[in-house]
């Protein structure tokens, strides 16, 4: 909302626009209350003093219903706001500024701006600015309140004949806002260390071959099979970049359709295993007939590769990997099972978080960037679903993708 929208409803208040430009001629600030009573006090008074302190009772009033109609409207808005007199005096504020300043408006209202610390760097931001407000626009900087960062904003109000009128203070919460700042560039940093690595591997090897650094065809099949390796590694990355993108910006479009469950299921399981590269025992379960399943055939796919390699990447050899497939009332239960090494209590909350790597030494041994499971997960909400799991350290490892059932019928 704009200032000048937030400010339109004061400034319509003639009494109260009356009332500020009579504080404005005297030579003290006086509150309205303290005025009244002192012209009250004169024993001597004149019938034009009496009229005067008469206009002065019933504009009182009419400023103290505007400004609580007022504050009522600033208590609906979501950002703290508060509003001085042109001598630095509080002159209304909201709730969320009660809270940011953990001061009650009943005991500021009338003060100076110099009377009501609230212990926060708020009010001393205001003060820096308060003696200058007159030559002030808008001066705005951004300030750490315990674990709240807030944009303040001090901003001169100036009236129709161009003079300044008081001033005008906001606070927003922008706590989210540095945390997403924060989160991308961690991002962004994990990003660029994990394409620097095979990308550097990829160029030494290459100038150590083209130097003639090599010499025998084993050592140089060796390097090229290193090599291919690393550009495998950085074409799954980017790909998981890609995904991870049109994911989070909801540009990703699933082209579902039915599926015969099984086939599909087959398919994936036979490509997933197909190099063994340990001495994995692999076992397929699935039911005489499984109903079919409305989904993104490609997607999936992805998520069920994941799944499959990681448990290849983290179980030794001699153990064994498991899918399994059941059916639960209207879900499909699909069930990657290991022999592995298991997930840590400290890092099953932490599993599908993006770029997340244990510390533990057997998994930082293994190559990967922390992005499969985060991918995973998300597509698996966009199918509807959900994926659960189940570990233990030294153990081994169940993750399981739940799907929803749509149609009761088997496609033949």
């Amino acid at each position: 909302m704009k200032i000048s929208g937030i400010l339109k409803p004061l400034k319509d208040i003639k009494p109260v626009t009356d009332f500020l430009k009579l504080l404005d001629s005297l030579s003290t600030a006086t509150p309205a209350e303290g005025l009244v009573s002192r012209v009250n006090k004169t024993e001597d008074s004149s019938d034009d003093d009496k009229e005067i302190v008469a206009n002065l009772r019933l504009t009182n009033k009419l400023l103290s219903y505007h400004i609580s109609k007022f504050e009522s409207v600033l208590d609906n808005l979501n950002d703290g706001i508060m509003i001085f007199d042109s001598s630095g005096r509080v002159l209304a504020m909201n709730h969320i500024m009660e809270q940011l300043l953990n001061l009650k408006r009943g005991d500021i209202k009338g003060k100076h701006v110099r009377e009501c610390q609230g212990g926060n760097g708020i009010l001393d931001f205001v003060l820096e600015h308060s003696e200058s407000i007159d030559k002030l626009v808008e001066k705005t900087a951004d300030i750490n309140v315990g674990s709240s960062y807030l944009r303040v904003s001090y901003k001169t109000l100036i009236r129709g004949d161009g003079h300044p009128n008081g001033s005008l203070l906001i606070a927003k919460d922008i706590t989210s806002q540095k945390l997403a700042d924060q989160v991308k560039i961690e991002f962004l940093s994990h990003v660029s260390h994990e394409l620097k690595t095979p990308l550097n591997t990829i160029k030494a090897y290459t100038e150590m071959l083209i130097g003639g650094d090599v010499a025998g065809r084993d050592t140089i099949v060796e390097f090229c099979n290193t090599m291919n390796e690393e550009a495998g590694r950085l074409s799954t990355l980017i790909n998981n970049l890609l995904h991870l993108s049109k994911i989070e910006m909801g540009g990703l479009v699933l082209s579902r359709s039915m599926t015969r469950t099984k086939e599909f299921i087959e398919g994936i399981f036979k490509v997933a295993t197909a190099q063994k590269k340990k001495n994995i025992n692999y076992e397929l379960i699935l039911p005489e007939k499984i109903p079919p399943v409305n989904i993104d055939k490609e997607f999936m796919g992805i998520v069920l590769m994941n799944l499959i390699g990681n448990a290849i990447k983290y179980t030794p050899e001699h153990g064994k990997i498991t899918l399994r497939v059941d059916e639960e009332v209207d879900r499909l239960m699909i069930h990657v099972i290991d022999t592995g090494i298991g997930i840590s209590e400290e890092d099953m909350p932490h599993i599908f978080d993006k770029f997340y790597r244990s510390s533990d030494a057997q998994v930082r041994h293994k190559t990967g960037h922390g992005l499969g499971l985060s991918i995973a997960k998300q597509i698996v909400e966009l199918h509807d679903g959900e994926i659960r799991v189940i570990s233990k350290k030294g153990e081994g490892s169940q993750f399981t993708v739940v799907l929803p059932i749509e149609e009761r019928y088997f496609l033949e």
